[in-house]
């Protein structure tokens, strides 16, 4: 019988009372354990981190649509849809089409 055992960096991260009797909620709530819930939690703060950035960059006029979703590792139509929900406007000038134009040829 073989048996694989993968090294993953661990961290340390301090919680106050509050937030790890909610964890701990959420956790039997869902039949998980702590640390999955942590890391589920994690990869979801950071997605919205890393698309709230690519966003900003995009209303700030320094990345087309596409070039933004490509920054935040979604599709240009989950982009467009996020931009849609968060009310911020599809910039339509005609160079900026003409560019969207090249990056999606």
């Amino acid at each position: 019988m073989y048996c694989f055992v993968f090294s993953v960096p661990v961290t340390t991260l301090r919680l106050s009372e509050e937030e790890l009797r909610r964890l701990d909620r959420v956790a039997r709530a869902q039949g998980l354990d702590r640390s999955v819930v942590l890391r589920k939690a994690i990869t979801g703060g950071l997605r919205e981190i890393v698309l709230s950035d690519a966003i900003e960059r995009y209303q700030r006029g320094e990345s087309s649509a596409g070039r933004a979703a490509s920054e935040a590792q979604v599709g240009l139509w989950e982009f467009l849809d996020e931009l849609r929900r968060r009310a911020i406007p599809f910039r339509t000038d005609e160079s900026y089409l003409e560019e969207l134009i090249e990056e999606l040829g």
